[in-house]
């Protein structure tokens, strides 16, 4: 079936001499794979391998046969052109720890219009605004509701956090309970929006304290979930920073 629809470029990987697999996020059937042939040859003039740069916006007609193969892609265009990602170097690694984050995370091959449309806005108002040291980390704590495994708030005023069970309490049993300083900014990050980004850490080891956390708290619930490798690339550049 020829189908028209937004999607979000996820991730790409070399086929054959001249070709792609390339994972989009459709907005029509959530997460699709595409074999693109001959995107790589210079004979190649409908398609250009810049459109399926991480977290690229796209419109594209496809046929999706749904039967659990590759599907195929007739036309592609960009609807979002980034006019500060690809030349910013911190943002630009944040976007690539992002799509590997959401390649790793999201395998649904169904609609889910709201994360899509989270997604989406969360990368337009990244590519607008310039305080955005601490947008991965909204980024993602607000996507661990779409996961289905956002905190249960009901005791968040407990100093412990029991990441088994997604809960606050009051003791400790094992590695898995953790406290401190990095259960007082997870629990800022739950109640703070991306305009208000400046309200919450600025230290490069915080964050990275925190983002550690996350990374294990996603690996626990979610199956086969791994560290994106981009992670310690963007820790360099906070550094930099």
């Amino acid at each position: 079936m020829l189908i028209s629809t937004e999607a979000i470029a996820l991730s790409s990987i070399k086929y054959s001499e001249t070709s792609l697999i390339v994972k989009c996020f459709t907005l029509s059937d959530g997460v699709k794979s595409y074999l693109i042939k001959g995107i790589r040859s210079q004979k190649k003039k409908s398609f250009n391998v810049g459109l399926f740069q991480p977290l690229t916006i796209l419109e594209i007609d496809a046929n999706h046969r749904n039967i659990g193969r590759l599907e195929s892609i007739r036309s592609a265009k960009i609807i979002f052109p980034y006019k500060s990602i690809p030349f910013d170097i911190i943002k630009n690694t944040i976007v690539l720890f992002l799509s590997e984050i959401l390649s790793k995370s999201i395998q649904e091959e169904e609609k889910n219009e709201n994360l899509y449309n989270f997604i989406k806005t969360s990368l337009i108002w990244l590519d607008s605004n310039y305080n955005y040291s601490n947008f991965h980390i909204h980024f993602l704590v607000k996507f661990l509701i779409y996961l289905g495994i956002s905190p249960d708030e009901s005791d968040i005023h407990l100093d412990y956090f029991d990441m088994l069970n997604g809960r606050f309490c009051n003791y400790s049993k094992n590695e898995n309970y953790i406290t401190g300083s990095v259960i007082n900014h997870f629990k800022e990050f739950l109640g703070t929006n991306f305009d208000e980004l400046g309200l919450t850490i600025d230290s490069s080891v915080q964050r990275k304290e925190l983002l550690e956390f996350l990374m294990k708290y996603m690996q626990i619930h979610l199956e086969d979930f791994r560290r994106p490798q981009s992670l310690n690339i963007m820790y360099d550049l906070f550094k930099r920073k």
